[in-house]
């Protein structure tokens, strides 16, 4: 095995650069780096000078961590210098020259991995934490990293392993000597692993978002305030605001967080029959396509004036897309006009004014939905590699029920139990293969 080593912290100039060494030869190549007889105590930071050549580098914190009690499970070594990219470039160049490596990206939470210091759920519960920028991110990260995800499907993997050991030794016994299994407690066995699943399934369409973030397009007709209204939610003048109709020719986009939630608002152009310029044609198309990829639609009205024949239009086509939609009846400030739409009230309405802040609160609070409602025991998926595990674990139980009702044989359904098991085997990363273990640890950062 080879000794990596890399950046741990960002690049650039900072006040203090961490360079991670990893592999048998961490130690003697940290030692030809300290050049005076210096004792390294694993766990203790040492002070050391660093040398290039004869010339003193950098004088340095080092650590030392002795396999099997360090992140990787190898031997680790961590040499903390100041912030100056060309001592950090410098000092990588002189570890590589004493028979490091450059380590590949996630290289070291790979090795953390293959040497069963955290599986797959975990490892890939770092990754997050890492990209973690807001409160439920960093709750659902640390989960997978804490190991309650894990723990969550090592307990269902047990049922099934013992339910699966149950059914063959009885297709093992020809003498006919264990009393067989009954059809219902099979069944029973099943759907007890069977919720449980299914309910963290159906947490993936929220903590999707809560790992990305809420896509929220702000869409209605020009001059209806739609770019205030994004203003007033982001706490600043993000958009330029004008009396004459279409001066957004384009999206607009920006995130913020709302009682921990990550939320990305669009702000998109005034949609309206006939467009002025191909510039503001431009604008309509993008503002469409904003529409069709967002998760929530705000329908911004101009409560302050009756409906027009373009908002009707604008309106069915907002339904027409099937996403959840919330309508916002904005200039409350103003003299009100009622509002002749059909379907209305089958959508959540909020009234505001962005001039006087009315409802800027109640609007808060109905974009972002309950979270707590989806969740599991505390947990939620939201990687789509996770889901799509579960998910095929779940069809081949829900195949394995409907070969016990039809009364078929031992080895159908335990090969669909078996097959279940292998995909939570999967998830967790006991049985991926190589080629995904790469394509998921490069999406890791190179000192991780």
């Amino acid at each position: 095995m080879s000794t990596i080593c890399a950046l741990a912290t960002p690049s650039g100039t900072g006040a203090v650069h961490i360079i991670r060494l990893s592999g048998p030869q961490a130690l003697p190549i940290c030692k030809k780096l300290l050049r005076a007889e210096k004792t390294l105590t694993p766990r203790v930071q040492t002070f050391c000078a660093l040398y290039d050549g004869t010339d003193i580098l950098d004088k340095s914190l080092v650590t030392y961590f002795q396999a099997p009690h360090s992140f990787t499970g190898e031997d680790v070594v961590e040499i903390s210098v100041h912030g100056s990219p060309y001592i950090a470039n410098r000092l990588l160049e002189i570890l590589c020259q004493f028979g490091a490596r450059p380590a590949l990206a996630g290289e070291f939470s790979k090795r953390a991995f293959l040497n069963g210091k955290m599986d797959l759920v975990e490892a890939q519960g770092l990754c997050d934490l890492i990209a973690a920028n807001n409160k439920s991110s960093h709750k659902l990260a640390m989960d997978s990293l804490d190991g309650k995800l894990s723990a969550y499907i090592e307990k269902i993997k047990l049922t099934l392993s013992e339910l699966l050991a149950q059914v063959e030794v009885r297709l093992d016994d020809d003498y006919d000597e264990m009393q067989p299994l009954s059809p219902d407690f099979i069944r029973a066995q099943l759907t007890s692993v069977l919720t449980p699943l299914q309910k963290l399934a159906d947490t993936f369409s929220v903590g999707k978002f809560v790992k990305e973030g809420l896509k929220i397009a702000l869409v209605g007709a020009p001059n209806s305030g739609k770019s205030s209204l994004l203003n007033a939610l982001v706490g600043f003048d993000r958009v330029i605001v004008s009396d004459q109709s279409g001066t957004t020719r384009d999206t607009v986009e920006e995130v913020l967080e709302i009682n921990g939630q990550k939320i990305r608002l669009t702000d998109t152009a005034g949609i309206r029959a006939h467009a002025l310029d191909p510039a503001e044609q431009e604008g309509m198309k993008r503002s469409k396509r904003a529409m069709q990829t967002a998760d929530v639609i705000l329908f911004v009205l101009d409560s302050s004036r009756a409906v027009s024949d373009e908002e009707k239009s604008l309106w069915a086509e907002i339904q027409s897309q099937q996403k959840r939609v919330l309508v916002v009846h904005n200039k409350t400030d103003k003299t009100q006009f009622p509002c002749a739409l059909e379907n209305l009230s089958h959508y959540p309405q909020i009234s505001v004014s962005c001039k006087t802040g009315a409802g800027m609160d109640d609007l808060k609070k109905a974009l972002v939905p309950n979270v707590q409602a989806a969740e599991t025991n505390g947990l939620m998926l939201s990687n789509l590699r996770h889901y799509e595990a579960v998910l095929r674990a779940q069809t081949e139980l829900e195949s394995a029920l409907v070969q016990i009702s039809a009364h078929t044989g031992g080895e159908i359904y335990a090969e669909y139990i078996r097959r279940a098991l292998t995909h939570l085997q999967d998830l967790i990363g006991e049985v991926t293969p190589d080629d995904v273990l790469g394509i998921i640890f490069s999406k890791f950062c190179r000192g991780k």
